[in-house]
């Protein structure tokens, strides 16, 4: 009489490894490249914000302004209904610390570009490093060549 087999054989063991480790491989860089896709939001939230309080600032004052404490601190920010994490610095992180913000004027008080720069766990976002939205709602990022920052 032979004896029934049980349980799994070393060549079982090293096949289902080695699948495990394929799908890994596969699965990991798709996972990354989703989560850094959904941390972009954070930069475009920033920048749609500072651009609001920009048109409300320019509206009350008649020019746009470049510093942070123009823009979030008395009663424009609170009519604005904005909570940002800084108010009297010249650049910021967003809530999350995945982008830096800042904004420039590019020629005169009449016109400014807000950017945000990737930082902290976004900054191996090469794909989308940086975005930039300015007083007349152009939006642009670094893209890579490859992907519509601001679309996805």
């Amino acid at each position: 009489m032979r004896a029934t087999q049980r349980g799994l054989t070393l060549i079982e063991l090293m096949i289902v490894l080695a699948v495990m480790a394929i799908i890994a491989a596969v699965g990991y860089p798709l996972y990354t490249n989703q989560v850094q896709k959904s941390r972009r939001a954070d930069a475009k939230i920033a920048l749609e914000s500072v651009a609001m309080v920009e048109e409300r600032f320019y509206t009350i004052n008649g020019r746009y302004t470049d510093s942070f404490a123009d823009l979030y601190t008395g009663t424009l920010a609170v009519a604005a209904g904005f909570d940002w994490p800084c108010s009297g610095a010249d650049e910021c992180s967003t809530s999350t610390g995945n982008y830096v913000v800042t904004i420039a004027h590019e020629d005169s008080e009449q016109d400014f570009v807000a950017t945000a720069d990737n930082d902290g766990r976004q900054a191996g976002d090469d794909d989308c490093a940086e975005f930039t939205v300015n007083q007349t709602g152009t939006k642009t990022a670094t893209d890579g060549g490859s992907t519509n920052c601001w679309g996805r």
